[in-house]
């Protein structure tokens, strides 16, 4: 933060600030006092500079983003884009001097109260598709619609964060090649690598309003990377609790730019099917305050991703992929039944049952999102069965790690503080705050002295693990990390991505070598026993040696192991046993394949999930021969020599995103999109 920054602080000689209201990877947010105008602005700086590592080249890319943002939003007119007043530079960084909106992000109102109303959401949506419709008059591609951008205030809905937008003719645009935005709401010819264009951003704004009807993102996956594949290569789920708004949600998705509705189009159905009458949608609308089961929202304010929990950017489960669909059915030319007398016939037909279904599901959700923390009793089950000794409960976890004396672990997830909770005592013992966004991955050093995180916002931050505090932010200069790992001597680090996989060396402090193949992406990684490094990508999986002295010149070219016919989401070798020989990989696919690495052949291929490999891990002191997988709501325990399963352990139909053994192999700790840390005894 600015030194002279804080409540009192006057910026550039008249806006005088009042209170922080929102803050996140790349900027801070401010309510302040226009003392020239006597009037309630919002101001915003980006981070220019958070450590010394940042290049001169970024800092003056984010500096440009600043006046990206004022420039695409001063020429827009409309009451749904927010205004710019000023563009001010103080103590040497650029401010955005911005209208105060007065409200809640979408993204918060839907995570607190549940799904909106079919018919809230229409006008929520018809309210964007109209701000978005006059940006796209005036040049301007916003790029970056999602919940946490879109705020409901008392009188009007404001699409806010045009940080990232592109206005046409202006080559000071974004660094090309980045994907940014928030990657469950990137449209496909995006996460392509292809520009920007109009439809890009109704597709943005059709997925918006699938989480907003039906609580969830319309695409699943483990971390951004899976995300993005999803919306490459699947259909969203049909939605459930849309109803009449399904075939808008299914036009605006189509993956096809082409055929995707217009913004006019978009208009046109939202304006019929908001009108009074029989089958209208009037009836379906209210107010979230309204809504049964959400709780009131009192006089937050929100500005932009940074005000509030930027959810939107974060992985998500599809709870309705398993459920019976209950909307149209999409076969054969997908042709448009949404034009004309169909829609009335669908909204006519469809009211009823919507109105007592969202009236059920809401009634039924709960909405708590405070932490909760508890010693469980034991699960008596079955002789054989794990057993349930002991939860955790907080925010989506997507990282879990054991200390190495098993008494300390590590929790990350879309809270962006990494929690360390005492194992023994069921309680949390220390918050590590530091990454930006959501945290995908954490790893232990083998001494136990350092915990590496990393997480979307592309960073990876060395902590003093026994100190509890950090150490040294590493800059990746990549989309995002899913993947860190300590090799068994703790010189090296990998860090695993999207567009590659880094070595760092500890003892140095440097980078040594990126690892990324022609043609792949998607990367995860593991260390072996012996300190060989695997790697897979999208197309291949190889293994690679450290070298024999400290920091020496990794080789230039790893040994293939196989090809892979599947996107490889996790990896783990077996820690004791053969000593490191054996290497599991879980799939898109929903298949894990066993592989003795130094034979470089399978040798069983585990097909018990109907759902993409979330993640993998080897018991220790197992004799390598048990393996644990996690796949959709189920993780599963098997022989990984003989291929047999062991026993199931299921979630109640919330994804499992990471598992993690004790040192000792006694327990098993699962995480996922419930929020809640489970410890299983395999005693």
């Amino acid at each position: 933060m600015v030194e002279s920054e804080g409540p009192g602080h006057l910026i550039a000689g008249h806006y005088r600030l009042v209170r922080e209201i929102g803050r996140g990877g790349f900027g801070v947010v401010w309510h302040a006092w226009d003392e020239w105008l006597r009037r309630d602005v919002a101001a915003k700086r980006l981070f220019l500079a958070p450590s010394p590592s940042v290049a001169v080249e970024q800092t003056r890319e984010r500096r440009r983003r600043t006046l990206q943002e004022a420039r695409s939003a001063a020429r827009i007119d409309h009451p749904g884009a927010v205004k710019v007043f000023d563009v001010v530079e103080h103590d040497g960084a650029p401010w955005l001097i911005m209208e105060l909106v007065q409200g809640r992000s979408l993204n918060a109102v839907v995570r607190s109260g549940g799904p909106v109303p079919p018919g809230r959401a229409a006008d929520i949506g018809l309210q964007v598709v109209r701000a978005l419709a006059a940006a796209h008059e005036a040049g301007v591609v916003h790029r970056d619609v999602n919940p946490s951008n879109v705020l409901l205030g008392d009188q009007r809905v404001v699409l806010t964060d045009f940080g990232i937008a592109v206005v046409e003719g202006d080559p000071h645009v974004t660094r090309s090649g980045t994907v940014m935005g928030a990657p469950a709401y990137t449209a496909p010819e995006r996460a392509r690598g292809e520009p920007a264009v109009p439809a890009s951003d109704l597709w943005s704004l059709g997925a918006t309003l699938y989480f907003a009807v039906e609580g969830h993102r319309p695409f699943p996956g483990a971390n951004a990377n899976a995300v993005l594949y999803a919306i490459l290569t699947e259909d969203p789920a049909e939605p459930r609790l849309a109803g009449p708004l399904s075939p808008v949600l299914e036009g605006l998705l189509r993956r096809d730019p082409a055929e995707r509705l217009t913004a006019s189009e978009s208009v046109g159905l939202l304006e019929e099917l908001l009108r009074d009458g029989p089958g209208g949608l009037a009836s379906l609308h209210s107010d979230p305050e309204e809504t049964p089961g959400t709780p009131p929202t009192g006089p937050t304010v929100g500005l932009d991703g940074t005000a509030e929990r930027d959810d939107s950017r974060l992985p998500v489960r599809n709870p309705g992929t398993d459920a019976p669909p209950t909307g149209p059915e999409r076969g054969g030319s997908r042709s448009r039944v949404w034009r004309g007398v169909a829609v009335r016939r669908i909204v006519a037909v469809g009211t009823v049952p919507v109105v007592a279904f969202v009236l059920i599901a809401l009634l039924l959700w709960n909405g708590t999102s405070a932490e909760r923390q508890s010693r469980a009793s034991p699960n008596r089950g079955p002789s054989g069965v794990p057993q349930l000794v002991g939860s955790f409960a907080g925010e989506r976890v997507f990282a879990l790690a054991f200390g190495q004396d098993g008494r300390n672990l590590a929790v990350g997830g879309e809270g962006r503080a990494v929690r360390l909770w005492d194992v023994a005592r069921r309680r949390t013992v220390a918050e590590l705050r530091g990454h930006g966004y959501t945290v995908f991955s954490a790893a232990f050093s083998p001494d136990g002295r350092l915990l590496a995180t990393g997480g979307y916002d592309g960073k990876v931050i060395l902590w003093d693990a026994v100190a509890r505090r950090r150490q040294r932010t590493i800059e990746t200069a990549g989309t995002s990390v899913g993947t860190v790992a300590f090799s068994p001597d703790g010189r090296y680090l990998a860090c695993a991505g999207a567009d590659a996989v880094r070595l760092w060396g500890v003892r140095g402090h440097a980078w040594l070598k990126t690892i990324r193949g022609p043609g792949e992406s998607t990367y995860t990684a593991a260390f072996g026993k012996q300190g060989r490094l695997a790697v897979a990508g999208s197309a291949t999986l190889k293994l690679w040696r450290m070298p024999a002295r400290p920091d020496g010149p990794v080789g230039t070219n790893g040994v293939t192991v196989s090809r892979v016919s599947s996107v490889v989401s996790s990896l783990a070798f077996d820690s004791d046993g053969d000593g490191g020989r054996t290497l599991a990989a879980g799939g898109y696919d929903g298949t894990v394949g066993v592989w003795d690495v130094a034979a470089r052949r399978r040798t069983a291929t585990l097909n018990g999930h109907d759902r993409s490999i979330t993640a993998v891990a080897f018991r220790p002191r197992s004799g390598g021969s048990v393996l644990a997988t996690a796949g959709g709501d189920v993780v599963r325990l098997w022989n990984a020599r003989t291929g047999k399963a062991i026993t199931t352990i299921r979630h109640g139909g919330d994804v499992v995103n990471a598992i993690a053994f004790s040192p000792d192999g006694r327990l098993l700790a699962t995480g996922g999109d419930d929020g809640t840390v489970r410890l299983w005894s395999l005693s």
